[in-house]
């Protein structure tokens, strides 16, 4: 499974991203990234943008496995309260992208 997530937006408009590939974790820590994966509820592609979310934080989350690829857009306004956890996991991870 890999999974990236970009950040964009805020006051400041930093974009800050990762990518994780369960392969290439150890079994405990890809089992973790799993079980946040399956616990997000987010289970189809699609845009969730909130109309007053100028201000708020944008994710761009791509799901890809074996069987298929989810792409989903989500803001701090609109994100599944169940999506959170993984959210925090992947922004944890997340870096500052080079501008351009």
């Amino acid at each position: 499974m890999k999974i990236r997530l970009v950040q964009s937006g805020g006051l400041l408009g930093i974009v800050k991203a990762c990518e994780i590939d369960s392969s290439a974790l150890g079994a405990e820590a890809a089992e973790e990234l799993e079980r946040l994966v399956r616990g997000s509820g987010i289970s189809s592609s699609g845009e969730h943008l909130s109309e007053s979310a100028r201000d708020l934080y944008h994710y761009e989350i791509t799901i890809e496995d074996e069987s298929r690829t989810l792409s989903v857009v989500f803001d701090d306004a609109s994100l599944p309260p169940a999506a959170r956890p993984m959210i925090g996991y992947l922004k944890r991870l997340a870096r500052p992208e080079p501008p351009g």
